[in-house]
């Protein structure tokens, strides 16, 4: 019993790693602080992060729960590279709709040029899965973290630190393999550091 406690728990680590660090949930935490920052008002902080968050995040996952009802994947996890392509590009469009928002809303523009760099990422990695099951989790980490560091505050850089524990949890739950994840956040880290430094935020 005691073995089969001891052997659980890196799984259990590994579980609760790759929920927190959800593809869907990072962009959200990260739009708090930079939103937080940037508004002048807790009105604007409401308004702008509830647009974020049905467009980058409810919106998308709606529509995987659906194609999931509807038998059109085999599961909400998105397990193979062949079902995660209708998902990313309906989530293309979802933060698309969403930067037309903030646009109408009067939004910051370094809130949108946050969401643009999300758009960036998502067609990049839509464009390699047809052809390699690379890392979400450790993409999407990845850039949500340059941009902290960008817009938010240069420590939290520090934030890479848990970048090896997201991927050993992809690795160890055997979703991903180690040159999966790991190329998931060079690819993520060339593509917001390539965005920023050609088309830099203008507040």
């Amino acid at each position: 019993m005691e073995h089969n406690s001891l052997s659980a728990f890196p799984a259990r680590i590994a579980l609760v790693t790759s929920v927190i660090f959800s593809p869907l949930i990072v962009p959200i935490i990260t739009a708090v602080f930079v939103i937080e920052k940037l508004a002048h008002t807790r009105q604007e902080v409401y308004l702008w992060l509830t647009v974020v968050a049905i467009f980058v995040s409810i919106l998308p996952t709606l529509a995987i729960v659906l194609l999931y009802r509807f038998s059109k994947v085999s599961n909400i996890h998105l397990h193979t590279k062949e079902e995660r392509l209708i998902p990313l590009c309906i989530t293309f469009l979802s933060m698309l709709v969403g930067i037309f928002v903030l646009n109408w809303i009067g939004a910051n523009n370094t809130v949108i040029w946050m969401c643009q760099a999300y758009i960036i990422n998502t067609v990049i990695f839509t464009c390699i899965t047809p052809f390699w099951k690379i890392s979400f989790h450790t993409s999407v980490a990845t850039g949500c973290i340059i941009v902290l560091a960008l817009i938010v505050n240069i420590y939290l850089l520090g934030l890479f630190l848990l970048i090896p524990l997201i991927a050993w949890a992809r690795i160890y739950r055997k979703r991903h393999t180690t040159l999966q994840a790991i190329f998931g956040t060079l690819v993520a880290l060339a593509n917001t550091l390539l965005y920023y430094h050609f088309l830099p935020p203008t507040n």
